[in-house]
Parts: C-alpha cells; structure tokens; sequence
C-alpha cells in the first residue's frame, strides 16, 4: 500500500545541496567583509587544536559557535542574505539535488532541511527552496546578540531525533514515503529511516554504504 499523508524530503545542505560548509563559508564572508581577519585566524588556530586532540564532531561543533558570541542577530542576518546571493552568483548550489528537490516537490514531496548549522545561515536557502522547514543548531540570544552558546545542537544521531519528532508532528506519518539526502556517513541514520534514501558521493563510507544497501548515488555535475 503506498504511503499517505504528507511527504518529506530531508535534506542536509553543506556539501550535500551545497558545494561548501556554510559555517566556514559564511564565516569567511562575514568576517573578512568586516575586516576581522584576525578572528578568523584565532577561530581558525582554536579549531585545529581541538581537532588535533580528538575532538569529536558535536564538541567541534558546538565550540565553532564561539565565534559567534557578542555578534549582534540582525548584522549576522543582513549579511547571509548577501553572502546567498554569492552562493548563487558562483553556482555553489549543487544542481542535481536542486532539480529532484523542485521535482518532487510538484510531485507534494515537501523539502525539510537538516543542518548542523544556524538558522541566520539556511533562512535564505530555506526561502530559495520554498521548504516546508528547517530542522537546525539554534543558538542562545540575549538582548538581540548571539551568546556563543548552542542551545540545541543537530549533529549526528541527534540528526535522526529530531527527524523523528518532525514527523512524529504529522500524526502517523510513514516515512515509507519520504526521501533523504546525505553526504556523510554521519547522514546514514536518517537515510536508513526513509523508503528513498539518496546519496551525494563526497564521503567514501556512504558511498560504501550505498553500494551494499542498494541506496541511490546521486552525482554532481561540473558548475
């Protein structure tokens, strides 16, 4: 029996609709436009320690967030409209995803986005894509300005949580019926939890993946 109710295809963005990271990214723009360079640089020296030591993905996430404390919400906001419009301008969208996301959607297949980002950075993507919702990092605000503290963090198994309780909000929704979109072996749980799982080839453990479990490779194409 085919699935009913509504439809989702969830879909992770940096380097799986993207081409890039939108937190380095967008941090880059941001920073360099305002020439804080030096930020970047201590930000930059921060990371790599961490990294080095062992640090998993959730705690680098969580301290890149950091770099945001004291940085008023609106200024951040301002400058990730401008910094979308070079996405687009340098066709840093990966087309094929775009295409079958538009596709599926005249098909009643709403696109969810799922991102260990924050929600200033996706606002413009969720508009471009006219998506349904955005399941993302949020951050702690105090008195209009980015703390540095992550209020809930979407990295990893909390990636397939929060897909959940989503879903869960439709009341007896069959996830038979949804799509997915990943790129990293981080994505496979919500790719396992959907009828039309599909993979962007950049992490050679998914794409493994992929092959055993009969999962669709979606590729990209040259910009």
């Amino acid at each position: 029996m085919a699935a009913t109710g509504p439809r989702f295809a969830f879909t992770d963005v940096d380097h799986t609709l993207l081409r890039v990271s939108t937190l380095h990214h967008f941090a880059r723009h941001f920073f360099t436009a305002a020439g804080r360079e030096d930020v970047l640089a201590e930000h930059a020296e921060r990371m790599q320690g961490l990294a080095a030591s062992g640090a998993d993905r959730e705690t680098l996430n969580k301290s890149y967030y950091l770099l945001w404390a004291g940085v008023p919400v609106r200024e951040v906001a301002e400058a990730a409209e401008d910094w979308h419009e070079g996405i687009r301008a340098h066709h840093l969208y990966r087309e094929p995803v775009v295409r079958r996301l538009r596709a599926l959607r005249a098909e009643g297949v709403e696109t969810v986005l799922v991102s260990g980002s924050f929600r200033a950075c996706l606002r413009p993507i969720e508009r471009e894509l006219r998506c349904a919702a955005t399941l993302c990092t949020e951050l702690e605000e105090r008195d209009g300005v980015y703390t540095g503290v992550v209020v809930k963090s979407l990295i990893g198994a909390a990636k397939r949580a929060e897909v959940e309780a989503f879903a869960a909000g439709s009341g007896g929704h069959d996830f038979a019926g949804d799509h997915a979109f990943g790129d990293h072996i981080s994505d496979a749980p919500v790719l396992a939890a959907v009828g039309h799982p599909v993979v962007v080839p950049v992490d050679p453990a998914l794409e493994t993946l992929a092959r055993e479990r009969g999962w669709e490779v979606l590729r990209d194409e040259k910009p």
